[in-house]
């Protein structure tokens, strides 16, 4: 707790008289950027499977944290023993089955549970229950969520194969844009495709979000290994021919996961 207390020390000091004038001028709106960068850059340090890199990061984002504790205590508003207090209540509230008598035995019971604290201890009820999800959630995450909830409710498909028969139907009207090149219909059939997209991953047990992450990842070191043949032999991927970039990809490919 020393070593916490003063790094809440420091960023007191940092906002104080005679401190960092940059850290003085941020707000909670400025500051907001940067606990999304902090945030995504520890998914990565977990990506890459580097523990120094995590515990690095994971410190950057603890500051962010701080950094807005640091600015609601000079409001009034409320200071970094508030959040600790609140979020240790708030978890032996929502595991009653390991701090009380409750019985949760498999993480879907534990899942349920959980829902219901919220709803009735907590009285966390939205206007609809598909409410609660940020608009600034990445879309994939936030379609993931809000299909998840639907799906509670009981607005579901019963079996994978209705899900991807969803997904046919949705690439057929696509295509079907296509041939109309209405702009407008085109970015409506894509955004519906992408979104029963998202519950065929729900029901396949994966995260659509992570999904395409590793899609990315995957393509540029494929992208980057076609580049890299290229400058072996003197050449470059630009101005050259579609069959050749095919052969290309397809050695990438194979020298790459």
């Amino acid at each position: 707790m020393d070593d916490f207390r003063k790094l809440v020390e420091i960023m007191a000091r940092l906002r104080g008289d005679g401190g960092c004038e940059w850290d003085r001028a941020q707000t909670h709106e400025t500051l907001r950027q940067y606990l999304v960068e902090e945030t995504h850059e520890v998914v990565d340090a977990i990506r890459r499977e580097d523990p120094g890199l995590l515990c690095e990061e994971l410190g950057d984002l603890l500051l962010q944290i701080l950094f807005h504790a640091q600015i609601a205590s000079e409001r009034g508003d409320f200071g970094i023993s508030d959040v600790i207090v609140s979020i240790s209540e708030k978890m032996i509230r929502r595991h009653p089955h390991v701090f009380a008598d409750a019985c949760a035995d498999s993480p879907d019971a534990v899942s349920r549970q959980w829902e219901h604290i919220k709803q009735t201890v907590e009285n966390r009820t939205h206007e609809s229950i598909i409410g609660g999800i940020p608009r600034e959630f990445p879309s994939l995450l936030r379609a993931a969520k809000m299909s998840k909830k639907a799906a509670r409710a009981g607005f579901d498909w019963e079996r994978t194969e209705q899900v991807l028969e969803k997904v046919e139907e949705e690439l057929t009207e696509l295509k079907e844009a296509m041939r109309e090149g209405d702009p407008a219909a085109l970015e409506h059939e894509l955004g519906d495709t992408l979104f029963a997209l998202v519950n065929l991953a729900r029901f396949l047990n994966l995260n659509p979000e992570v999904a395409m992450m590793t899609a990315n990842d995957r393509f540029e070191r494929r992208f980057r290994e076609m580049e890299k043949i290229a400058s072996e032999t003197g050449g470059s991927i630009e101005g050259t021919d579609m069959r050749t970039l095919d052969r290309l990809w397809e050695r990438a490919k194979k020298a790459t996961s």
